[in-house]
């Protein structure tokens, strides 16, 4: 008999191909107390995250309309978010170069209007007294939200201190007592000889000086008149441009100038971008790096030290008051509105809240490229919730909304096991082939993995996990996991070291995370969640993503053992 020729078409191949990819994560042992230590934070702000805006953007963020007609909704929906993940509402600071240019103009017809200058940044910015009535409308913000005004300073001509006196005055009268946390005056002072506006010999000196009559003027015509209680101090002062950036502007030099000779500070600020555009700027080794954040945002130490170091400033506050990934705003969206950008904001926010800083802001603006959301329309782009939000909610709800107090704490990580490469094994009708992919270790050091431990009330709440190695959905192969065992304490115990009998044998966790890895600028997710402008800013369920995921205790050691994925976060609920 004849025997018939094989037939083997291109869709019967595809069946007959197998593929087997084994590879063996590397595994990662933490071991957090189960209360904090000493070398644990100080108490944290709930709205320890919070916001900076520009003042030539607050209308966008804060109305919508061409005058500010209406309430922009889009704005406060996510603003609310904040708020029901920290019980507070995000505090908001309205400043900026733009601030810093700004005249107030009684009989102005429009709310605002600016000349365009570089990064977005406007060469001057006119309002009038409308713009403060309705950018400061209690309908636009969660209630309770408290607001930090930047006042100019920068112009030196005759009119300028009668200017800044009437923004006061306008600011005051729209904002309240019960939502002013303070007056600033000045942005970044320490730049002004190389903007042209102060003579090159200008130094922190004349800086305190010129200060201490503005702030003086608004305290005698705009504070006192208004009632506001003459105990508490209404200014925040400083606002330099750089960590340890320029060793003649810093905390203590300010404060050896006298800043504070009459009592008036609240807080101190200093601001910082850690990044520009340069050819080593990258999103892998620049902003997916713990050890750089650690390295750039330890340079505070010095300034709460020193806050520290006398009764006359223990009571005074650092924040940083004016912050995000790079300083140069436009045009590095692959670097900064990316889920990598996500990650890294995670990372920045927990850092600087375990080094005891009193509250961060992120700066924001609607053409910024590191923006949470873009709040309105532009002509090029539509209004959007952007990948740097995620890292806002994510780590919002690290800190969460317990009424006692919260401390963070970053934990040791000790590797126990090592990378394998993976095998690509494909068996065809036409014999078998081994072919051997190397997958690239993940790198489980502290540069590319970072962990923290929350504690509420001196006991171990929640754990985050950001897994820092980069991935993305073009890699030539399959995402990379981390396996962590977590060596939990057998039950959460208060401080005295009393057992919590109410511990639960599972823990609950959450998964930052988008399918195309680092470098994906859309369809993220935490906990399965998704905001969108077309929900106005509401959180929408993605059925196919994982939501709120349990986990279960080890019957042993009450150990729990999580994957987190290559350019993922993961936030742990010990309580179940």
């Amino acid at each position: 008999m004849m025997k018939q020729a094989l037939s083997c078409p291109i869709y019967l191949l595809s069946l007959l191909l197998s593929s087997l990819v084994t590879y063996t994560a590397a595994q990662v042992l933490i071991t957090p107390p189960a209360n904090p230590l000493d070398s644990a934070s100080k108490p944290v702000a709930n709205n320890f995250v919070s916001l900076s805006i520009a003042i030539h953007f607050f209308q966008d963020y804060s109305r919508t309309g061409t005058e500010g007609e209406l309430p922009n909704t889009f704005s406060r929906n996510l603003l609310s978010s904040l708020q029901e993940s920290t019980f507070l509402a995000p505090e908001i600071r309205i400043g900026g170069t733009s601030a810093d240019r700004t005249t107030y103009i009684p009989s102005q017809n429009t709310t605002i209007l600016q000349v365009s200058g570089a990064n977005g940044i406007p060469l001057n910015v006119t309002l009038n007294q409308k713009w403060f009535q309705q950018c400061f409308d209690e309908e636009n913000f969660p209630s309770g939200t408290k607001f930090i005004f930047d006042l100019p300073l920068m112009r030196n001509d005759s009119l300028a201190l009668n200017n800044t006196i009437q923004g006061s005055q306008w600011a005051l009268e729209a904002i309240g007592e019960r939502r002013l946390e303070a007056f600033e005056i000045g942005n970044e002072e320490d730049l002004y000889v190389g903007q042209g506006v102060v003579p090159a010999n200008w130094t922190v000196v004349d800086y305190v000086v010129r200060w201490k009559i503005f702030s003086s003027a608004v305290s005698e015509r705009a504070l006192v008149p208004s009632g506001l209680d003459s105990n508490k101090k209404w200014f925040q002062g400083l606002a330099f441009s750089g960590l340890g950036a320029n060793p003649a502007w810093t905390t203590q030099t300010a404060f050896n100038a006298n800043v504070n000779e009459n009592s008036t500070l609240k807080s101190v600020s200093l601001h910082n971008y850690p990044a520009g555009t340069a050819p080593w700027v990258n999103l892998g080794n620049t902003f997916m790096n713990h050890t750089a954040i650690v390295a750039n945002l330890s340079q505070v130490k010095d300034d709460i030290a020193f806050l520290g170091s006398s009764p006359s400033t223990d009571d005074i506050v650092f924040n940083l008051g004016e912050t995000n990934i790079d300083f140069t705003n436009l045009n590095m969206d692959q670097f900064e509105g990316v889920l990598g950008s996500a990650l890294w904001t995670i990372d920045y926010i927990l850092y600087a809240a375990s080094l005891s800083i009193n509250r961060i802001y992120l700066h924001q603006g609607t053409t910024f490229g590191y923006a949470a959301w873009q709040p309105i329309a532009t002509t090029s782009s539509p209004a959007k919730v952007r990948t740097p939000w995620y890292g806002l909610k994510f780590a919002a709800e690290a800190i969460g909304s317990h009424q006692g107090p919260i401390q963070i704490a970053p934990l040791d990580i000790v590797v126990v096991t090592s990378n394998l490469s993976f095998t690509n094994t494909n068996t065809t009708a036409f014999g078998n082939s081994t072919q051997t992919q190397s997958v690239p270790a993940q790198l489980l050091t502290s540069e590319k993995i970072s962990a923290y431990a929350v504690y509420e009330s001196s006991s171990l709440a929640r754990i985050a996990l950001i897994n820092f190695n980069e991935w993305n959905g073009t890699t030539p192969y399959p995402r990379p996991s981390t396996v962590f065992r977590i060596s939990l304490p057998p039950s959460n115990s208060d401080n005295t070291g009393n057992s919590n009998s109410s511990q639960s044998n599972s823990v609950s966790t959450r998964l930052l995370t988008a399918p195309n890895g680092a470098s994906a600028d859309t369809d993220l997710t935490f906990g399965g969640i998704m905001w969108n402008y077309t929900t106005q800013g509401l959180p929408q369920r993605v059925e196919s993503v994982p939501g709120i995921v349990q986990v279960e205790r080890s019957t042993g050691d009450g150990s729990i053992t999580v994957k987190v994925g290559a350019s993922e976060a993961l936030l742990i609920d010990i309580r179940g």
